[in-house]
Order: C-alpha cells, then sequence, then structure tokens
C-alpha cells in the first residue's frame, strides 16, 4: 500500500462548503449517489442551481483539470440536452448551448443527455450523449452568493474520487472550503 497524495482546491467564502468557485458560479461534484440524468438536474434545482452548463475553453479547462487528476475514469452529468428537439441542443440553466466540445453520436436514438467523461489515465476528457436513464456522478452549479436551501452533505473522501474535505495545512489555513482528491501512489 503507497502513500496517499492529496491535490486541495481552494474555494473563498463565495460559495457554500461543498461548492467550488469559479467565475461567477459556485460548482458541487456529487460523486457519492448516482442519479439518472432527470433527478440529478431535480436535486440541482432543488439547490437553487441547475446541472452544469459551459460558455467558454476557460471554464471547461478548469473543471477538467479537477476531473482528470482523478486517477480513475469518471462520468458526471452536464445540463446539456435534446429531449425537447433531436439535435436541438439546449442547458437546463436556459443559456446559450454555444461552446461545443464534442460529437454526439446519438447511439440508436437513445441519447439525448450530456455527460463528461474522463478518461481511465486522467490524460483526457471529452462529452458524450448518454442515455437519460443512467445513473452516474454529476455537477450541479448555482449563482454566487446564492445558498443552497439543503447543502450537500459531505462524503467520506474516496481514492480517486473528489471529496469536499480537505487535511491539508495549506488548505485548512486559507480557507475551510476546498476539495481533495485523494491519489494512490502507483509505485
Amino acid at each position: 500500500v503507497g502513500l496517499v497524495n492529496h491535490f486541495c482546491v481552494v474555494s473563498n467564502s463565495h460559495c457554500d462548503p461543498g461548492y467550488l468557485l469559479y467565475g461567477d458560479f459556485c460548482y458541487h461534484f456529487e460523486t457519492e449517489t448516482v442519479k439518472n440524468w432527470q433527478d440529478a438536474e431535480a436535486h440541482c434545482t432543488r439547490e437553487q442551481g441547475h446541472l452544469a452548463s459551459f460558455h467558454s475553453q476557460e471554464e471547461l479547462s478548469f473543471l477538467t483539470g479537477l476531473i482528470q487528476a482523478s486517477p480513475v475514469g469518471i462520468s458526471l452529468w452536464m445540463g446539456g440536452h435534446d429531449s425537447i428537439t433531436e439535435g436541438g441542443w439546449e442547458w437546463t440553466d436556459g443559456s446559450p448551448f454555444r461552446y461545443i466540445h464534442w460529437n454526439p453520436n446519438n447511439h440508436e436514438g437513445r441519447e439525448e443527455c450530456v455527460e463528461m467523461v474522463s478518461s481511465t489515465n486522467g490524460t483526457s476528457s471529452w462529452w458524450n450523449d448518454l442515455n437519460c436513464d443512467a445513473h452516474q456522478d454529476w455537477i450541479c452549479m448555482i449563482a454566487k452568493g446564492k445558498n443552497p436551501i439543503v447543502p450537500p452533505k459531505p462524503p467520506p473522501p474516496l481514492p480517486g474520487k473528489l471529496s469536499p474535505q480537505c487535511t491539508c495545512s495549506t488548505c485548512t489555513e486559507k480557507t475551510s472550503h476546498a476539495f481533495v482528491i485523494l491519489m494512490p501512489e502507483l509505485f
């Protein structure tokens, strides 16, 4: 059994515990409980937000950098869907679907929801359309300064998973809000 490395990302007081600030939004990676796309969006809506939408390479790079740091492949629901009009992609928050980081394949005409996928070795990530009934992790986003009605329960840290707990002294000295990705040593 090797040592465990900690990767800490510091947030600040504009987001509730369990959320990570970037730009004007707070993001929450839910990796403890899997849901289908509709239930994940309903969960985010109850917290006064939506599944995450992306509008620039900078936004995407920031979040995929966190996801790619995980040593195991991970798939997360995002807010994109074409359930109203086939091929008419839109975000659940109503913002325009202009920034695109994918090529949907719509396997058997049954894939209407968007996931972000990270490769098993963490070297790349991409968007994919998937059947909305699949159960997986998800990313919620809420406007900075808005408080979720029911703050997310911090999950226990699991190897290769995002966790809103930080044991790094640099993180706890700077803020009480941080994310950790536990990465087992490979040698």
